[in-house]
């Protein structure tokens, strides 16, 4: 290069980086008073639709008193406390001009604004399994958990063209925004958008966008929104559900991680009621259950009612207008949706769909120890789930694995494919099938496919009284390499709770062959009944008997006994699909006596072991003139994530005589 060139080119670079310093002297100044102004804004909130807000309370008012408006708080579960504080409220004729919530709270309001009684919410919220609500997913989108099934629900109950500004009584919901760092109050937008984003709390469920933001919980940092009420009136009704558990093991990670954060919602709650205190405080006498407690929805509603009650001279000079015509009016509209709602969550804990809808989960479901029973597959399956739903129809795909270790004789793992459909052409009625492709056997290339189909018809049905049903399924499963198997089956299952006892019965019929052209054909019947007793006074000690017996009505003998069966022994499943041990008929009587842990252990109250028992058992099995005797101790619960999703389990140590040495189980007993 000429020297020239190399002049000329250092005096270009040296004018850049001379522009380059210029711009950022002039430009920085710009950014960082942007930045100090976004700052200093951070504490102050948007507010959306306000003057719509203001319009609709001053209809109820007609400018001739002062709006009473009711402040819910946040609390998880606590907060369903708020259900039995609005029943004793309208049932005194006293119904608010307007709600502001967050969190929890939010869900209760809105259903109650939305046209719900105080009866009808609780309901709604106990007659679902809510671990049939929510889902695992991966955390693509910020959170760990999908509401897809409560979206759903709400969306059934409401409609899905429900908005903010339409609702009979003024909802004004708070959150959080991640972008701006702002408080959010909003007034108007999708009913369904509106509360999903209440209750997105960090983590645990994705923040949701509105209007530019994206939206977590209010109750992260604003556990009583005070202030925004008395910006619309000075008669305010406040209904608190905080938490001060005496016994919280502050030594753990995750109990540290969470109280930290309660300690700046307490400070602001504290300074909030300080500035404004002529306000008539309902304080919950719930703050030492737990957030996860949903469980006890109807106590915590009851003791809210209580403590309602107990401000009773309080509320005496509040205005009293009692339900409107138009809310009545809305009630009734909802009445039907609702009863649809609960008959399809108590007869398959499922929610229909009432658009299409499409989601990705992360699942763990089994074939055992679940209320299908299922003769040529014990497996639990673990993978990535994509579902769609419309009304009346689901179908999915599940990718990933499956497990064998209902005992630690067939103890393996392996590749899955599976693809699932169900089919509801009424509440009542369940058609299913379902068809799976594992690398399971030897040799592991060649495949082995797994078919069933199911027919589910429930007679009768009575909430936590009785039920009685009708089950059909046909199975297959054949490894090509190995021995195929068919089982057709049919019985009618009941059970009915008598006092002290819960009583289960079974009756039904089942074929067996060795391939799909029916080749060795067998034919049986079955007959089961079981029971628990609680063992007064102290009634978390219990007892579990039952008998099971299974006879075959052909002539041709060789009756077989499945892992299903419940009778723990390391000969079942070795080599084939179950294993044929008697002529005549298996029969199992099966005893267990234990202790039902009333309080639920927990981890930093982020895991809870739910339904928690320990127990001895014993099972004799007699096969013909021959007996065996499975006995141990066994003990089972439910993992349940933050009182919403739940892992439930059972596993088994002891003695099996047949197989003469030890034996395991360890039974999943997820949705089918």
């Amino acid at each position: 290069m000429r020297s020239g060139g190399l002049f000329g080119y250092c005096i270009a670079m040296l004018k850049r980086v001379f522009a380059a310093i210029l711009l950022a002297l002039v430009i920085f100044p710009v950014y960082a008073d942007l930045a100090e102004s976004d700052l200093l804004a951070s504490d102050i909130p948007v507010v959306y639709g306000d003057e719509s807000f203001r319009e609709r309370i001053l209809e109820k008012t007609k400018g001739e008193r002062d709006p009473v408006g009711l402040v819910l708080t946040g609390g998880s579960a606590r907060a369903l406390a708020h259900i039995g504080v609005l029943q004793y409220l309208e049932e005194n004729n006293i119904v608010p001009d307007f709600i502001i919530s967050n969190s929890m709270g939010s869900i209760i309001g809105l259903l109650y604004a939305a046209g719900l009684t105080p009866s009808q919410i609780i309901d709604l919220l106990i007659s679902a399994d809510l671990s049939a609500l929510f889902s695992f997913t991966l955390p693509l989108e910020g959170g760990l958990l999908i509401p897809s099934g409560f979206e759903t629900l709400i969306e059934t109950v409401v409609g899905e063209d429900t908005r903010l500004e339409d609702l009979d009584i003024p909802v004004m919901v708070v959150c959080d925004d991640l972008v701006t760092k702002r408080e959010i109050r909003i007034t108007e937008g999708d009913f369904t958008d509106v509360m999903l984003s209440s209750f997105a709390l960090p983590v645990y469920f994705p923040p949701r966008e509105y209007k530019g933001h994206l939206l977590i919980d209010g109750g992260v940092i604003t556990l009583l929104p005070l202030e925004a009420a008395y910006e619309y009136t000075d008669t305010v009704i406040v209904s608190t559900t905080f938490y001060n558990a005496a016994d919280t093991n502050l030594k753990n990670a995750v109990t540290v991680l969470n109280s930290s954060f309660d300690i700046g919602k307490n400070q602001k709650a504290a300074a909030a009621m300080k500035e404004y205190d002529d306000f008539i405080w309902i304080r919950c006498a719930v703050e030492d259950f737990s957030f996860m407690d949903f469980g006890e929805a109807e106590l915590m509603a009851e003791i809210g009612y209580r403590s309602a009650e107990g401000a009773s001279e309080e509320l005496a000079g509040i205005y009293r207008g009692g339900v409107s015509e138009n809310l009545s009016m809305t009630r009734s509209k909802r009445e039907d949706a609702l009863s649809e709602a609960q008959r399809n969550l108590d007869f398959f804990d499922r929610v229909d769909a009432a658009s299409p809808m499409t989601t990705l989960t992360f699942a763990f479901e089994s074939n055992q120890g679940n209320n299908y029973r299922h003769y040529l597959s014990d497996t639990a399956e673990l993978g990535l789930i994509y579902e769609y739903r419309t009304k009346g129809i689901e179908v999915g795909i599940l990718a990933g694995g499956a497990f064998d270790f209902t005992t630690h004789a067939v103890a393996a793992a392996y590749p899955l494919l599976k693809g699932f459909f169900s089919y509801y052409p009424i509440d009542r009625l369940r058609f299913t099938f379902d068809t799976s492709v594992a690398l399971c056997h030897d040799p592991w290339y060649i495949p082995h496919i797994y078919a069933r189909q199911g027919f589910d018809w429930i007679i009768l049905h009575s909430r936590d009284e009785y039920s009685l049903s009708f089950k059909e399924a046909f199975e297959y499963t054949t490894g090509f390499a190995s021995d195929d198997a068919l089982a057709i089956s049919g019985a009618v299952d009941g059970n009915m709770k008598l006092g002290w006892f819960d009583l289960y019965g079974t009756l039904g019929y089942l074929f067996t062959a060795d391939s799909i052209l029916f080749d060795d054909p067998h034919h049986y019947i079955e007959a089961s009944v079981s029971t628990r007793f609680s063992i007064p006074p102290a009634s978390a000690w219990f007892i579990d008997a039952g008998v099971f017996s299974r006879a075959a009505v052909d002539g041709r003998g060789e009756v077989p006994l499945f892992l299903s069966d419940g009778y723990a022994s390391t000969i079942l499943g070795k080599n084939e699909n179950y294993t044929r041990l008697s002529r005549y008929h298996n029969t199992i009587f099966s005893f267990s006596a234990g202790y039902a842990f009333q309080d639920a252990p927990t981890f930093g109250e982020f895991l809870i072991f739910e339904n928690l028992e320990i127990a001895a058992f014993c099972d004799v099995l007699l096969y013909d003139t021959s007996v065996g005797v499975s006995t141990g101790i066994e003990a089972q619960t439910a993992f349940s994530i933050i009182g919403l999703m739940k892992l439930p389990f059972r596993v088994r140590l002891g003695y099996d005589s047949i197989s003469n040495g030890f034996v395991s189980s360890f039974l999943i007993a997820l949705k089918y």
